[in-house]
């Protein structure tokens, strides 16, 4: 879906789908390492899949004008 970026990396060690929830800044390791379960995670996901989309389709509505 979409264009790539030329010279972006993926994490080499660490799981897709802890690093994408990481790296949105939803919650941390230790909040993941802890108190969170794999449910939790899963559902982070969704959450962070549905933003970003929405986002994209503003973007889109902005440039189109």
């Amino acid at each position: 879906m979409g264009q790539q970026i030329a010279g972006l990396t993926d994490y080499a060690n660490v799981p897709k789908t802890i690093a994408t929830v990481l790296s949105s800044g939803k919650c941390s390791l230790t909040e993941l390492s802890t108190t969170l379960g794999v449910e939790d995670l899963w559902w982070w996901l969704e959450i962070i899949t549905v933003d970003n989309y929405n986002q994209m389709v503003i973007n889109r509505a902005q440039e189109n004008g």
